[in-house]
């Protein structure tokens, strides 16, 4: 079913989006779910090729049929199947009308923190690269991920205590999910270890070393390779410059001590690697808009809400 339409454009014209057809998400604490049918039939029931620079997206496909471009290969799917993108790779969609499923989206930064470590040897292969997850209709882990994607969908959608942490703990229940079904397939290794890939290198390098502040270059020369080539990278694949990356994950973890912890913004901005709480400051509003104080008050960390 190769179709013109959904052919692979050039690389440089490729679209980089959140969500498909709205500017970028810069909110790396970003969770979200919709059905497939919301976005997809305002389309034609057909999404153009594109890619999300820092964003992980379940296609969670229960009923229907799909032709799917990843990267540069395209797969016709008429059977209940996950397809998993991550960050960086391009995809596009030609659903069959009313193909019912989900599709739930992940700031890439929320799977690679230090809560995760314990995690990753699980979920690796679920990174690698584009990868379509086939379920028979009966089987029981297709229930099990029915169930999570439901209870995301409901937290989301009411302001109760906690919702965001609920929201990570049930998408590590959807990603665990997967990965049995992975092992059941035998596909778990399939792709390769993660840790070949210099960029995935690089992400669990930014986890253990954001707190000191290192220049590009020092995160080049542990990774064994040149600046401009660790830049060029970081451009090709996601979009953002080299320098970008860690200051969105110390972003991410300052965000995170604001709304879930009661230490003052001086603790905070010490626990960071900021020497200067007045630096710190200045960093959060430049990246934000905000002062950190102003966020707190506005995420009203007593309720642990995002």
């Amino acid at each position: 079913m190769k179709d013109s339409a959904n052919r692979m454009p050039d690389p440089q014209a490729i679209p980089q989006f959140g969500l498909y057809g709205e500017a970028a998400v810069e909110d790396p604490s970003f969770v979200h779910i919709e059905n497939i049918t919301s976005r997809s039939s305002l389309n034609g029931w057909v999404i153009k090729p594109h890619r999300h620079g820092r964003m992980f997206q379940l296609i969670c496909m229960l009923d229907g049929e799909v032709e799917v471009v990843l990267d540069d290969e395209v797969y016709s799917r008429a059977e209940p199947c996950v397809i998993s993108i991550p960050p960086g790779a391009v995809h596009g969609f030609r659903f069959a009308p009313g193909t019912e499923g989900s599709v739930l989206t992940l700031a890439e930064p929320l799977l690679t923190d230090e809560s995760y470590s314990r995690c990753q040897p699980y979920f690796e292969p679920l990174f690698v690269s584009p990868l379509i997850t086939l379920f028979e209709p009966d089987s029981p882990l297709l229930a099990q991920l029915q169930q999570f994607l439901q209870q995301i969908g409901q937290e989301l959608n009411r302001p109760d205590t906690g919702r965001a942490l609920m929201c990570e703990w049930l998408a590590r229940a959807v990603l665990m999910t997967l990965r049995r079904q992975l092992e059941i397939q035998g596909q778990s290794d399939a792709r390769g270890p993660m840790s070949s890939s210099p960029l995935a290198a690089f992400r669990r390098l930014i986890e253990n070393r954001f707190r000191d502040h290192w220049t590009v270059e020092q995160y080049a020369d542990e990774l064994g390779m040149s600046p401009a080539r660790l830049n060029r990278l970081c451009k090709q694949l996601l979009g953002k410059t080299a320098k970008t990356l860690p200051q969105e994950r110390l972003l991410l973890e300052a965000k995170r001590r604001l709304i879930y912890t009661r230490s003052n913004l001086d603790e905070i901005a010490w626990e960071l690697g900021f020497r200067d709480p007045a630096y710190f400051s200045r960093f959060f509003k430049r990246a934000t808009g905000s002062t950190p104080g102003s966020f707190r008050s506005e995420n009203n960390f007593d309720t642990t809400e995002a």
